[in-house]
């Protein structure tokens, strides 16, 4: 168990030393943020100027809610494109500097690039997985619905958790990255569960402190202390931001670190070199 935890907790240092030693890895959950929020605006324009249009006697028709539903389901399989495209794209840079170089931004989106075929499928795949998880969870409502939902949606994304790395580096179809990601969770599972953890943690207690900034903020401004108020919502808003920015990047580095992990069985100065150096004496010290 203290093996666990100690590997769990260098692995942890390891995403956050290369992301401070790098900033340019959190391009790729900017973008893909970015991307995914042009993409429901146009979802939202687009049934919001469509409703005039089909309108019959007040009403609206059969037509507008099958193009509605069509509309969702290209809207769910774009938004999912784009995080399993940006998140290839950053196991791949992330990948990179675990074996010593020096990437681009450019030399991750390429490695997306030249698997997007497989991207493709499984993006398919997983955002089919996911409506039907959700209709399932609708159709049970209440509490079973939450519970039926929650555990579905867990399992789904434990055994999906090296499924990218796979794609990228093993090769095989979407269906067989499915199999083998799911058996390489179960063979790493302690350190991949406790560093997930570990950094889950780590990143609600920043967002929890950029709540706490933005809620005393507001507080000073109805309580008449406008400017201090306006800073400390700002910084809250800005911290809350980063926060989920540098944990959705730390999550994507890890997921390569954990994955060298598993096909290696290794932590150690010979496998990630600067990685490590900068774990043990760098900037997240």
């Amino acid at each position: 168990m203290a093996g666990t935890f100690s590997d769990s907790w260098r692995l942890t240092k390891i995403s956050f030393g290369l992301i401070f030693q790098d900033s340019a890895l959190l391009v790729f959950p900017l973008v893909a943020g970015l991307s995914a929020l042009a993409v429901l605006a146009l979802f939202a324009f687009g049934t919001y100027f469509l409703a005039p249009l089909l309108l019959v006697g007040g009403n609206l028709t059969t037509s507008y809610e099958v193009v509605g539903i069509v509309l969702f389901l290209v809207a769910y399989f774009s938004t999912t494109f784009i995080s399993v495209y940006a998140t290839a794209a950053l196991v791949g840079a992330a990948t990179l500097k675990l074996q010593g170089q020096q990437p681009t931004a450019a030399d991750g989106w390429k490695i997306a690039r030249a698997n997007l075929g497989r991207l493709l499928v499984w993006a398919l795949i997983a955002a089919t997985v996911g409506v039907l998880i959700q209709l399932i969870s609708a159709r049970l409502k209440g509490a079973a619905g939450l519970i039926v939902g929650g555990v579905a949606g867990a399992t789904w994304a434990i055994a999906t958790y090296f499924v990218i790395p796979v794609l990228l580096y093993e090769r095989l179809s979407p269906w067989k990255s499915l199999g083998r990601s799911a058996k390489m969770f179960m063979s790493t599972f302690g350190r991949t569960l406790v560093t997930n953890i570990v950094l889950g943690l780590l990143i609600i207690g920043g967002i929890i402190l950029a709540f706490l900034l933005g809620v005393f903020g507001l507080y000073l401004i109805f309580s008449g202390v406008a400017v201090l108020g306006i800073i400390l919502a700002v910084t809250g808003l800005g911290v809350g931001v980063l926060m989920v920015l540098l944990g959705t990047t730390a999550e994507g580095v890890l997921r390569a670190a954990l994955y060298r992990y598993a096909t290696t069985g290794k932590i150690d100065m010979d496998l990630m070199p600067q990685a490590y150096r900068l774990s043990s004496a760098g900037p997240v010290g």
